[in-house]
């Protein structure tokens, strides 16, 4: 048995990446491990349960916590049905626990014992899911049925770079039978899955593509595109939270390629032949016409010799100044009379004004003064000249940026998370560093918020945190970082800060704003704060020295009990009150 538990411990550690809990007993009954997710699910056993422990006291803590006062003296027959049930159950079943569903199956295990498993049921959508759950310890993809509905497919991947969930267009997009194929696999290995059986045929084409995803991956933020099997193609776009996590887009662009190539097909023909070059010429602008990208034909010479309608729309570039064969000089001086580069970083417009190079391709994204994204692409053309390609991406920026809001908010609260108020704090440090002015962390943590969760359950004490989240948006001044550290604990970055009466003046606005009833659910609550402030730079000199020291304040108000600021480090004591 010994020699399974290794093997049953990765396979807990597994199940807790999906938020599924987990605890393994042996054939006596006796407690071999649990995962982090049945403590969560069962926080009653926390600081309690133990290797070899009977199950029966397991079963005791659990029914001390559900049973009302009037069945506790029946507790010991409950314990006794509870493990008959657990040595013989055969089906899965489900019953509500602290305010959640939970299913729960049972199965026995040769040579070990038996293994108990739960996932939490979704009360509101009816499906399963991990919600009690934090981020750190499962994905967790806020309204994950409209990802569902993005015309491209998303992944999120864990710090060890393992796919942790996928939209329905990744499955389509690479041809899995269902989500969960792609749960646990890196993208390199499902990426050799897809191609088994092709390589024989397109082997060079393979190697070309996993050598570029390898390389791509390394740098978030940079495009990349791999073949598919079957002439298909994806281009993936990568970006990473600060504790690991990955947020991949994958566009299928097969069509796009198709087109490059036929336009690119189209330009080597008309080359050999000058009685071909007429016919395909008809071909190429009825083709060009019909085409969803703008497309443009720029000679060696900088004159624009081709340009469908698509781009014309696209640039707002009228059709009597295209039909006219401009040169680059030519339509650089109409848009930039016409505001075109409003939102153009200088050093784009200068690359856009000199024409960009004609010897290498490239690519880049420009904004159009409409708000419109405009993808831009340069492929060179042999004997000289290029071929541009002009592709409205505004709907794919917008998806990447509510990727990158996952990535850098709290779901419940839409304040940033922790990584993105460290960020802040960083910044914040590097900026002030050769100032007079000075900046202080609040660390702020809900008293009394536990028994909330508690009496009425989750569901009422995420509504209190939601509101005390608003309150606090409401009371700092704007420009003012507002954060979820996790749980009930908060912080605020307040900038421009003259001394500590401009400190505590926020604190005890916060202070008061926590304080005010509230009425949830037609329930009459009330909260309150322990708050510990560090000012810059008395109290640190760099952001995680700055977080310790209001954190130390913090818990110095609870000591003293509650309800109260302390400030770190005022004449010459660890925290002074307030």
């Amino acid at each position: 048995m010994a020699s399974a538990l290794p093997l049953l411990q990765t396979v807990g550690d597994t199940l807790d990446g999906l938020g599924i809990a987990t605890c393994v007993f042996d054939e006596a009954d006796n407690t071999l491990l649990w995962n982090r997710s049945f403590l969560k699910f069962f926080p009653e056993q926390a600081g309690y349960i133990h290797a070899g422990e009977p199950y029966a006291a397991n079963l005791r803590r659990f029914y001390q916590v559900r049973l009302p006062p009037e069945e506790l003296p029946a507790i010991d027959d409950y314990i006794t049905r509870g493990i008959a049930r657990h040595r013989a159950q055969q089906r899965s079943y489900s019953f509500v626990h602290r305010g959640v569903r939970l299913w729960v199956s049972s199965l026995p295990l040769a040579g070990v014992g038996r293994i108990r498993i739960w996932r939490a049921h979704d009360l509101n959508t009816g499906g399963l899911g991990t919600s009690i759950l934090g981020a750190a310890d499962a994905p967790s993809i806020d309204g994950a049925g409209l990802f569902d509905k993005l015309p491209d497919g998303i992944m999120v991947t864990g710090a060890d770079q393992r796919i942790e969930w996928v939209n329905e267009p990744f499955v389509l997009l690479y041809r899995l039978s269902g989500r969960h194929v792609a749960v646990g696999l890196r993208l390199e290995n499902l990426y050799r899955n897809l191609w088994k059986g092709h390589e024989a045929q397109d082997g060079a084409l393979f190697q070309q593509g996993l050598l570029t995803l390898v390389e791509g991956t390394r740098y978030q933020g940079i495009p990349f595109e791999v073949p598919l099997p079957d002439g298909r193609w994806s281009r993936v776009v990568a970006q990473r939270s600060l504790d690991g996590k990955g947020f991949f887009a994958h566009m299928d662009i097969t069509l796009l390629k198709r087109q490059q190539q036929q336009l690119l097909d189209a330009e080597r023909r008309a080359r050999d032949s000058e009685a071909i070059l007429q016919e395909k010429s008809a071909l190429l602008e009825a083709t060009l016409e019909c085409m969803l990208q703008g497309v443009m034909r720029i000679s060696a010479e900088r004159v624009v010799v081709v340009c469908n309608r698509r781009a014309q729309e696209l640039l707002g570039l009228p059709k009597e100044l295209m039909d006219s064969r401009p040169t680059l000089d030519a339509v650089f001086a109409y848009q930039a009379a016409h505001g075109e580069f409003v939102h153009v970083p200088p050093e784009l417009v200068e690359i856009v004004r000199n024409g960009g190079d004609f010897s290498r391709p490239y690519s880049y994204d420009r904004k159009r003064p409409d708000g419109r994204v405009i993808e831009v692409n340069s492929v060179p053309i042999q004997g000289g000249g290029v071929l541009r390609t002009f592709t409205d991406i505004t709907e794919r920026k917008r998806a990447d940026e509510r990727i990158r809001h996952v990535a850098r908010h709290d779901g419940l609260t839409s304040l940033v998370n922790r990584d993105a108020f460290l960020e802040a704090l960083n910044q914040a440090v590097k900026l002030f560093g050769a100032s007079s002015n000075g900046f202080a962390v609040h660390f702020i943590d809900i008293d009394r918020f536990k028994p909330i969760n508690d009496n009425y359950g989750h569901a009422v004490g995420d509504k209190v945190l939601a509101l005390l989240a608003q309150r606090m948006r409401q009371i700092v001044r704007d420009g003012d970082l507002v954060a979820r550290m996790g749980g009930d604990e908060f912080a605020v970055l307040q900038y421009r800060v003259e001394g500590l009466e401009s400190a505590m003046g926020l604190a005890n606005r916060i202070l008061v704003g926590v304080a005010e009833d509230m009425e949830i659910e037609s329930q009459q609550l009330q909260v309150g704060a322990s708050i510990g402030i560090a000012l810059y730079p008395t109290a640190g000199a760099d952001a995680d020295e700055l977080l310790r020291s209001a954190d130390a304040a913090m818990y110095a108000a609870k000591v003293s009990g509650r309800d109260c600021v302390r400030v770190f480090g005022v004449d010459g004591e660890p925290a002074s009150t307030y």
